[in-house]
């Protein structure tokens, strides 16, 4: 059938002649594209109760595409194409339920609309379904019906499913800890250039679970994912210079890439920045640049960052010497479970150093950083000179404050 018999049956009011024509000019097959044609024939057959004309012409008001964006007309031709259970109007309808987008926000309605696509074999649907349990968004919080939902958008090729399946897989998340499965499932995605997930598979590359240990295939994975300006992947990639892991050792490709992962405000890139200054590797030695990105870098979080700016400040290094802030950035440290700065904090309490001398709090992070390695036996005998001068009560509260903030870091 020609473009002239086509457009005669649907002025007539063929509503099967009125969709064929509305995706001819929405797609520019065969005639110029005109989205704002395609949405008026996509209106009449939708005036006629066809669900697909309804579906796209939803759609289109979502997108503003071939007419002015409105998601309270959105929502009206989705909710009659959802009624005569067209699954991607079931799945457009739920997001707009989700996001509160034409309609009120109404999760439990939009979950119900999910489960409606997704018994029918959407793919999004699943995917968000899957997402909805995976953080308790209008439901419980369920990770084994996560699982089970990402998993069947993933085994439909979605792309976004099959990165959060291998992420539970791999962090033994609603299912059994399965480094295989979730590698297959990062391999899929990341064929198809999905940055996060080549990110992902590097990982595994490079720990070798789920895969050989193999740095090569590593430093690839990292490299492609890296080249999408993926942060995480710009700074692993810099380590694999700086380290000379599957390429060769290059410490000026190992600057720029932390420097592309710090321009993203990654803590960790920022405090590799401020070593490298320290050392010269790859650039000139910088006092004043390694102070300020340690400096950044603890701003930002990072527990090392934190207790190495703390040795700075304590030993005046790059830094006038300002033991108070010294104590303050080995708390910082020490709160996140870092053994370094709960050692020295616990030295600092100990000594009255930076801080009012209190054996309790002394002997509390002391016993931390006992636990957690390092120094353990030279950290144990201070630690029992100072505990076996404290009266029981005093003993009772070391237990106690060490019991906090243990809980606190580990949760």
């Amino acid at each position: 059938m020609n473009l002239s018999e086509l457009t005669s049956d649907a002025e007539a009011g063929d509503v099967e002649a009125q969709l064929q024509l509305a995706e001819l000019y929405d797609s520019g097959l065969g005639v110029p594209a005109d989205r704002s044609r395609a949405a008026g024939w996509y209106r009449r057959a939708a005036e006629q109760g066809s669900a697909r004309g309804q579906s796209y012409l939803g759609q289109m008001y979502i997108r503003g595409i071939g007419v002015p964006r409105d998601y309270r007309q959105a929502v009206h031709w989705l909710t009659l194409a959802a009624e005569q259970d067209e699954p991607v109007a079931q799945a457009n309808l739920a997001w707009c339920c989700q996001e509160g987008l034409g309609i009120e926000r109404d999760l439990a309605r939009a979950l119900e609309w999910y489960n409606k696509a997704a018994a029918q074999g959407h793919a999004g649907a699943r995917y968000n379904l899957g997402y909805m349990y995976a953080n308790g968004i209008g439901t419980e919080r369920d990770e084994k019906e996560a699982v089970k939902w990402y998993s069947r958008a993933a085994e439909q090729g979605h792309i976004k499913a099959q990165l959060n399946a291998g992420m539970m897989y791999a962090a033994g998340k609603g299912t059994p800890q399965d480094y295989a499965v979730a590698a297959r499932w990062y391999k899929e995605a990341a064929a198809k250039g999905y940055a996060k997930a080549q990110y992902n598979l590097g990982l595994l590359y490079s720990a070798g679970n789920g895969v050989e240990q193999d740095d090569d295939e590593a430093f690839k994975w990292h490299s492609r994912a890296s080249a999408q300006g993926y942060y995480k992947a710009q700074y692993n990639l810099g380590l694999f210079y700086l380290y000379g892991l599957g390429t060769g050792r290059d410490y000026s490709k190992a600057f720029r890439l932390f420097r592309l992962a710090a321009e993203h405000g990654y803590a960790k890139a920022s405090y590799q920045i401020g070593k490298m200054y320290a050392r010269g590797l790859g650039v000139h030695v910088n006092e004043i640049e390694s102070v300020r990105h340690f400096q950044r870098a603890a701003e930002g979080g990072y527990d090392r960052a934190q207790y190495r700016l703390g040795r700075l400040f304590l030993d005046g290094e790059g830094v006038p010497q300002d033991r108070s802030a010294a104590c303050r950035w080995f708390e910082q440290a020490a709160r996140q479970g870092h053994p370094g700065a709960q050692y020295s904090l616990g030295v600092c309490y100990l000594r009255g150093v930076g801080v009012s001398p209190d054996m309790v709090r002394a002997c509390a992070w002391l016993s931390l950083a006992a636990e957690a390695g390092g120094e353990r036996q030279k950290v144990r005998e201070i630690l029992e000179q100072s505990i076996n001068r404290l009266p029981s009560t005093d003993r009772q509260e070391v237990a106690r404050l060490a019991g906090e903030w243990r809980s606190a870091y580990r949760n």
